[in-house]
C-alpha cells in the first residue's frame, strides 16, 4: 500500500529517480523484496541512514497526537511538493524531502507502525522488547486482563545452542569403526570420529537459539491510556497499550464523544433522546432549534482520570 502511494506520488510529481532506486532495488525485484526493503528503510530510520527522525521530518515532537501528525502531513504536502520548485538544480533535494515526508506519514499515521518505530528508535518511553496489546474503549474504561504473546529465545534442542550439527557418519553409522574380513578398522571417511563434517543446524539456521512464544498476563487498569506501558506478569518485558478505534465512539483523552443523529424536524422541536455511552444508553434532553455540532456534556460518563507509570 505504501509503495503504491509512492508510485502515484512520483507519477504526479515528476520524480526523475526510479522508485526502485529509492528502495535500493533493481526493477526485477519481487513483491516480497519490495516489502522487505520498504520495511527495513522505515524501521531503521531512527537508528541509521537518516539524519532526522520521522517526527522531525514532519516538524513534530515524539509526543504529537494522531491529529497533529495528520495536520502536519497535509500542510507539508501542500507546501513542499516538488512541482512547486522551479529551479532544476533544487528539484532533487525537494524530491528527496517529499519522499521523506510521505514515508514519515506512512509510519506515524498508522498506530501499529508508529508503535513499532517508537520501539526501534526508543521514543515515547518505548523499549525494543515491548509487546503490543490491543484493548477496546470499554476495556479502557473498566479495565481488563489480557494475554500478550511474549517472544523468548530458547536454546536450540537440535544443536544444543552450538549453531552447527554433526550427523552420524554414513559409512560407520557413528560406531567409528568398519568391519572388514581382516578385522575392525577405524572408519576412514570420518577418520574414526563417528560423525561427519559440521553443517549449519537446520532448526536454528546457525543462530544457536529458536524464538518461541508464551502467553503473559497483562492486568490493564481502568482508564488506561493509549501508549501506556504495563509490566507483563512474571516477565521483564512490558505491554504497550493500543486502544482500538470504535465504530460508535471517538476519544479525546478521558472524554468520550458519541454522535447523536437527528432529523431536521427533531432538532427543531427538541426533546428527550437516547444516546449511546460506554455505560449503556442514556436519555438526554436536547433544547429546541439545536444545530449540528452542538455539544451536551454528560458528567461522569467518560473514562476515569488515571495516570499510568511506564
Amino acid at each position: 500500500r505504501a509503495y503504491r502511494k509512492l508510485v502515484l506520488t512520483a507519477g504526479n510529481a515528476g520524480i526523475d529517480q526510479s522508485l526502485y532506486a529509492v528502495l535500493g532495488l533493481e526493477p526485477s525485484a519481487s513483491a516480497e523484496e519490495v516489502r522487505r526493503a520498504y520495511r527495513k528503510m522505515v524501521l531503521t530510520a531512527g537508528n541509521a541512514g537518516i539524519d532526522q527522525s520521522l517526527y522531525a521530518v514532519l516538524g513534530l515532537e515524539p509526543s504529537a497526537s494522531a491529529e497533529e501528525v495528520r495536520r502536519a502531513y497535509r500542510k507539508l504536502v501542500l507546501t513542499c511538493h516538488p512541482d512547486k520548485v522551479r529551479e532544476e538544480a533544487a528539484k532533487p533535494a525537494a524530491e528527496k524531502r517529499f519522499q521523506a515526508i510521505v514515508t514519515a506519514h506512512e509510519v506515524l499515521g498508522d498506530t501499529v507502525r508508529r508503535s513499532e518505530y517508537d520501539k526501534r528508535a526508543r521514543l515515547n518511553g518505548a523499549a525494543s522488547d515491548d509487546v503490543l496489546v490491543n484493548i477496546t474503549l470499554k476495556e479502557a474504561l473498566a479495565g481488563a486482563t489480557k494475554l500478550a504473546m511474549v517472544p523468548m529465545k530458547k536454546k536450540c534442542v537440535w544443536c544444543v545452542g552450538v549453531g552447527m550439527k554433526c550427523d552420524a557418519c554414513v559409512a560407520c553409522g557413528g560406531t567409528r569403526v568398519v568391519h572388514q574380513q581382516q578385522g575392525s578398522q577405524p572408519c576412514s571417511p570420518c577418520h574414526g570420529r563417528g560423525f561427519g563434517e559440521p553443517v549449519v543446524c537446520k532448526s536454528c539456521k546457525g543462530v544457536g537459539s529458536t524464538e518461541e512464544f508464551f502467553q503473559g498476563r497483562v492486568v490493564v487498569p481502568a482508564g488506561a491510556a493509549a501508549g501506556a506501558r504495563i509490566q507483563i506478569d512474571r516477565c521483564p518485558q512490558h505491554a504497550r497499550i493500543h486502544v482500538m478505534p470504535s465504530k460508535i465512539f471517538s476519544r479525546d483523552g478521558a472524554t468520550i464523544i458519541s454522535i447523536l443523529k437527528l432529523t431536521a424536524e427533531e432538532a427543531e422541536a427538541g426533546g428527550f433522546f437516547e444516546v449511546e455511552t460506554l455505560h449503556g444508553k442514556e436519555t438526554v434532553f436536547i433544547d429546541e432549534s439545536a444545530k449540528s455540532g452542538d455539544a451536551k456534556v454528560l458528567e461522569g460518563k467518560g473514562l476515569p482520570l488515571h495516570q499510568l507509570q511506564g
